[in-house]
């Protein structure tokens, strides 16, 4: 993040309006303009000339009107349990409560944008019934533009089963439904384009190939066909799992050496002006590019429930791209927003507004640990039963 002499105050539009808020964590911007835009170069290395009036990559514009994040993914139904502790192979285990919350990786990180003032826009599936109503509803609420999702005659909408321990760690079994139908998508123009691999690798081919947007990939579930989509992608999202996994790796790497980390990320890079991110847990978060790489820790929480944590870093880093933000200042901010999530029940209900991401980053070091709750205090039971219908 930086800050001081130069910061620069802009006033932003989000949804169309002004925020009306002067947001002086700014990076220090380049005195290049052209038509009115002032440009820089969002992964921090050298900036490339303009052309036409244009940037060479719209990944390296900055906008004084945020434009919108474009998400691609999942709509799920999470059917949640909370447990003692996670079962062994073969072990029966006792849930001491269950809960249906809307979810599934696309729509959370939708709601996370949504909530972080990004216009937001949804592409996606559902079935017909309730479930797939309850969840558009749900998105609407957000004020998630669904005009993107289809509705599918005769397939079940997607639906996770998520099994949640009294530490707050989880196991996750996706069935997915008519996720597994999305088709016809079409590219984006500008913005940012967020997916991740609960869809079809096939329908986001051509989508990531053929957008002029900032195209950022959550690598999430890591199914080996999405690399296909890795030379299409200017920003990759992975955890420590899903790098080893399409790297063909046996081991996960620890969170004590972050060069180690960061070389093994480089392998998941195809070409010139890309980055990564791996995201660490309670480690924080690590960017990587071609010649260096930034670790940006998490804030000093006890989760309560992790379910939704990486894909809230997810919508919150497009949010503020989507402004205009470099990645290095983006990442504290979407840090802290996955910290926040985690003492949330749920994903998408757990989700942070901004307001609450900007106070958290605003606070001193002493006063974060506030935030701590009892390892003990659990998301589940439900505290509030009417979360749990589908009315």
């Amino acid at each position: 993040m930086v800050s001081g002499a130069g910061a620069v105050p802009v006033k932003l539009q989000t949804r169309g309006r002004a925020s009306g808020r002067s947001l002086r964590w700014q990076p220090q911007l380049l005195r290049q303009r052209a038509r009115g835009r002032v440009v820089l170069d969002l992964l921090g290395s050298a900036m490339q000339p303009l052309k036409n009036g244009r940037a060479r990559n719209s990944w390296r514009q900055i906008r004084v009107t945020a434009l919108a994040v474009h998400i691609f993914g999942s709509i799920n139904l999470d059917i949640i349990t909370s447990l003692e502790h996670l079962p062994r192979p073969g072990e029966t285990v006792l849930a001491s409560a269950t809960a249906r919350l809307p979810g599934g990786k696309g729509a959370n990180q939708a709601v996370a944008a949504a909530r972080m003032g990004a216009e937001t826009h949804m592409v996606g599936a559902v079935g017909e019934g309730d479930a797939g109503s309850w969840m558009l509803s749900r998105l609407k609420a957000d004020g998630i533009d669904v005009g993107g999702v289809a509705t599918l005659p005769g397939v079940d909408t997607g639906t996770a089963y998520i099994a949640v321990d009294s530490q707050g760690e989880n196991q996750i079994i996706v069935v997915p439904g008519a996720n597994a139908r999305l088709r016809d998508a079409r590219p984006v123009g500008e913005g940012v384009l967020l997916a991740q691999l609960e869809v079809p690798v096939a329908a986001l081919l051509p989508v990531f190939k053929k957008s002029k947007a900032i195209r950022i990939l959550n690598g999430a579930p890591a199914v080996i066909e999405g690399k296909a989509l890795f030379e299409h992608v200017d920003l990759l999202i992975v955890n420590q799992h899903e790098m080893a996994a399409f790297l063909g790796l046996d081991a996960v790497q620890g969170n004590d050496d972050m060069a180690a980390i960061a070389a093994a990320a480089r392998g998941l890079l195809c070409r010139d002006g890309q980055a990564a991110i791996v995201t660490l847990g309670a480690a924080g978060a690590l960017a990587v590019w071609a010649d260096r790489h930034l670790h940006v820790p998490s804030l000093p929480v006890i989760p309560v429930d992790t379910i939704g944590a990486g894909d809230c870093f997810c919508g919150a880093l497009a949010a503020l791209l989507d402004e205009g933000r470099c990645l290095e200042e983006a990442l504290p901010y979407a840090t802290a927003a996955a910290a926040l999530c985690t003492l949330g029940q749920g994903a998408a209900p757990a989700m942070p507004t901004r307001e609450a991401v900007e106070d958290l980053v605003g606070r001193p070091a002493p006063e974060r640990l506030s935030l701590e709750r009892s390892a003990t205090e659990h998301a589940l039971p439900i505290k509030k039963p009417s979360a749990a219908s589908l009315s």
